[in-house]
């Protein structure tokens, strides 16, 4: 049986710097569906910060996006329905079915949801992770049709959730 997500750690620590301004403006318009400010905005963050910190963003919004998504009353969605929500990730559109690895997704989404320890995904490439949980974000979040005031709350949360990670 799962633990409970209080329960479960969910990042190794790291010591960098916290998340900027520039990397949850970024994040934020590909998730409010911006395609060309999000892309201005990727080439202008601090090279020094951008790698760690944007990753760090994008891992604490993913896994607050799949709690919201996948866990109830504190216990984990079964594999069946995490299996189905990959499947309709990935046939939104040509780009989703070529990045998201069923398998990939899926492990990364019970991890996200503490079914799987933090070990179990050691084995897959980080930059293969970071692409499949960009995608699978965005599949959650579009699902959610937050209002823009909704939106700005979830990515304060996610960017309080990556600054904490980042400690």
């Amino acid at each position: 049986m799962a633990q409970p997500l209080s329960q479960i750690n969910l990042w190794k620590k790291q010591s960098i710097m916290a998340v900027t301004d520039d990397q949850v403006a970024t994040l934020r318009a590909q998730l409010a569906g911006r395609p060309a400010k999000h892309h201005r905005q990727v080439r202008r963050p601090d090279p020094s910060e951008a790698g760690a910190g944007y990753s760090a963003l994008i891992s604490a919004a993913f896994f607050e996006a799949a709690r919201r998504r996948f866990v109830r009353n504190g216990w984990p969605a079964e594999d069946g329905e995490v299996a189905d929500f990959v499947a309709s990730a990935r046939g939104r559109s040509k780009r989703a079915i070529d990045v998201i690895v069923p398998g990939v997704a899926e492990r990364v989404i019970n991890h996200a949801i503490g079914k799987l320890p933090l070990e179990a995904n050691d084995d897959i490439d980080p930059n293969v992770a970071t692409r499949v949980k960009t995608l699978l974000l965005a599949a959650l979040v579009g699902d959610e049709q937050f209002s823009d005031a909704k939106l700005d709350r979830f990515m304060t949360r996610a960017r309080e959730l990556a600054d904490e990670s980042l400690r």
